[in-house]
């Protein structure tokens, strides 16, 4: 242990907290147990400073991302050309471009930000923040539904890097933090991020309310995981990292806890205020499991027999080049690189430290809730590869192993690649995640 490392033993939270995080990586909580923290050592950049360069970061990020996609869109139907396009033939204005983005879920949260539950009562599976998001922005925006749509989630990808980055750059440092907001991005599901998808407001109030907890920010923490609650389900699974954050920072003291601790109500809050509105409208508050059970999702079993089946499916499917085969080697494939990614958070030379395992909690439960919950179908893990963009602490690991220049470029190359396939896919209108 280091010289400085021992010299902090006794020392007071507030003391420790103004240590830079190298020397500190194995000493007490990065926060005091009030939530306070000291003012940063001298020379250090302030508060607005910090925030003002994880805006910079996200935005440059998010604007290259955005010039991706227009590119993309602009080539999507190059490699149909003299073939018979799913998606029809090339659109001829920019309009009916953007429109080629208008796939899959999207139109059913437009279904329930324009009319509501009631027209189709499956829509109850997709949680209602988003759609309610959509609908006030339909208020004040041209375009219709899914150009405000478009414009929520655009600023919710925006959010969600600047969170990262933030979050990175206070878990780590700067440089890191500058690769886990790009390699989110450019993961080969990112571009779920900018469609009018649910999955950058979700991955904005998370990685917000994990920033929080982090900051000891309990009420802020508890509302923010309060919206991701009632954005998608597995939002109320913020209570399992707070529970820790806030014991870990009390030194798993009883005696140290505080009245905010209260504030861990409010992270069911939007799961409870969803159920209350499915017992007045439905007469059952647990209607979204019902709806469901359009979807093949009925029952539970161990995780290990989920990813058995699918690798034995894998094995037996003919033709091995197969949509439906490539989406279940992608699936499968990204859940055991979550799973290797969250194991080498804990241990080994990228770990992080002991301050970020509510980090790796969050992401471990969430990405066990598709594999105990598979989709009875022929591909059991569908959109899992999107679903662990939620993971933050793995894209903490994977800046960590992108120091080693080589590792930075092969996963760059590799995912933005494959991101750029995919994309052409889903504007196509075949099913991606």
């Amino acid at each position: 242990m280091p010289d400085e490392t021992l010299a902090l033993e006794g020392a007071s939270p507030a003391v420790r907290s103004a240590i830079p995080a190298q020397v500190t990586e194995d000493a007490a909580p990065s926060g005091t147990a009030d939530g306070e923290h000291a003012a940063p050592p001298l020379g250090e950049p302030s508060a607005r400073e910090r925030w003002r360069q994880s805006f910079i970061v996200g935005f440059w990020t998010w604007l290259s991302g955005l010039a991706l996609y227009a590119l993309a869109t602009f080539a999507a139907w190059v490699p149909f050309e003299g073939v018979a396009a799913k998606a029809g033939d090339p659109p001829d204005t920019v309009s009916s471009a953007l429109d080629a983005w208008n796939r899959w879920d999207t139109t059913w949260y437009l279904i329930i930000a324009d009319t509501g539950y009631h027209w189709d009562t499956r829509a109850t599976a997709f949680w209602p923040l988003y759609p309610l998001a959509v609908r006030a922005a339909n208020a004040v925006l041209p375009g219709g539904s899914f150009g405000a749509g478009l414009a929520v989630s655009m600023v919710c990808c925006l959010a969600a890097l600047v969170l990262m980055h933030r979050l990175t750059a206070d878990a780590l440092d700067e440089q890191h933090a500058r690769r886990a907001a790009f390699y989110l991005l450019a993961f080969p599901t990112g571009f779920y991020l900018v469609a009018a998808y649910n999955e950058s407001m979700f991955i904005a109030l998370a990685i917000g309310s994990l920033y929080c907890m982090r900051r000891g920010h309990w009420w802020i923490a508890g509302a923010l995981a309060g919206l991701a609650g009632a954005t998608r389900m597995v939002g109320v699974l913020l209570g399992a990292a707070f529970v820790y954050e806030y014991l870990r920072q009390c030194g798993w003291s009883v005696r140290r806890v505080r009245a905010d601790v209260l504030s861990i109500l409010l992270v069911p809050a939007g799961l409870a205020a969803y159920m209350f509105y499915l017992y007045r409208s439905f007469g059952s508050a647990t209607h979204f499991l019902d709806s469901q059970k359009a979807w093949f999702h009925d029952g539970y079993q161990a995780p290990w027999t989920t990813i058995g089946q699918v690798a034995k499916m894998i094995h037996d499917w003919t033709p091995m080049f197969s949509g439906d085969n490539f989406r279940n080697v992608a699936n499968l494939g990204t859940a055991l690189l979550m799973i290797a990614l969250l194991t080498l958070a804990l241990i080994g030379p990228w770990k992080l430290g002991p301050g970020d395992r509510y980090l790796v909690i969050f992401a471990a439960i969430t990405l066990m809730l598709p594999l105990i919950s598979p989709i009875h179908s022929h591909y059991p893990l569908s959109s899992l590869w999107r679903y662990s963009l939620e993971c933050t602490a793995a894209f903490l690991v994977l800046a960590r192993m992108g120091r080693n220049s080589t590792f930075d470029r092969f996963f760059t190359m590799g995912a933005v690649g494959l991101q750029g396939v995919m994309i052409i896919v889903f504007l196509q209108n075949n099913f991606v995640a």
